[in-house]
């Protein structure tokens, strides 16, 4: 039986239909089964690189892929990782806690104006965004947080939900924010979840994907 990790097959699917992704490594301790397992993991890590503040980058982010679609049930680790020791930490870390099916991603992050989560069934869509990084509304932490609701008769996206601070409502996506979302959505084929962050130099990544 072919087992199914459905965070590597999103981004797999994110590299295929040209969706901007920040660049990542599967270490896959258990499969590949190294003499080495440190310099494995090293040798892994270093071909992606750990960014600093470099090309909207700032640091990785480890996260782990579990089998038969149980991803969600795997927390990542720090979000802007950018010492060697410690990705290696991490890694090794969540390969014990989630072995021996658990395969570990390593993935830039971004230094990140706000992120969020795009959903699309039929000719529905639905945008969430938070400033800053996704991890409060993705874990439902966020009350506050901006929604756009996409129709297509007549077409266009609607604001229907306010980010606020204090009593003063807070525009999260630009208009040339919601434009960038609306020509990939028109890329898109059939049902599906995607997780985002717009860097603060105003580029868009995607780095989840996933059928519903």
């Amino acid at each position: 039986m072919i087992l199914m990790y459905k965070k590597i097959w999103g981004l797999e699917q994110l590299e295929r239909i040209d969706f901007p992704c920040p660049p990542y490594t599967v270490i896959d301790i258990a499969g590949d089964a190294p003499a080495d397992v440190n310099e494995y993991v090293l040798s892994k890590t270093r071909k992606v690189g750990i960014p600093r503040l470099k090309d909207d980058r700032v640091g990785v982010t480890i996260r782990v892929s579990l089998s038969g679609g149980l991803d969600k049930l795997a927390r990542h680790g720090g979000l802007h990782v950018t010492n060697e020791e410690e990705v290696l930490k991490q890694v090794l870390e969540k390969y014990e806690q989630y072995k021996p099916r658990g395969k570990i991603v390593v993935q830039h992050t971004v230094d990140a104006k706000c992120s969020g989560t795009l959903m699309r069934e039929n000719d529905h869509a639905v945008i969430e965004a938070i400033f800053g990084d996704a991890p409060p509304l993705l874990e439902g932490e966020a009350c506050n947080y901006e929604k756009w609701v996409f129709f297509s008769k007549p077409r266009g996206w609607k604001k229907e939900r306010v980010y606020t601070c204090g009593d003063k409502g807070l525009a999260v996506l630009a208009t040339n924010d919601i434009q960038a979302f609306d020509e990939y959505l028109r890329l898109l084929d059939g049902n599906v979840y995607l997780e985002w962050s717009i860097s603060k130099s105003g580029r868009l990544y995607f780095y989840e994907y996933y059928r519903l």
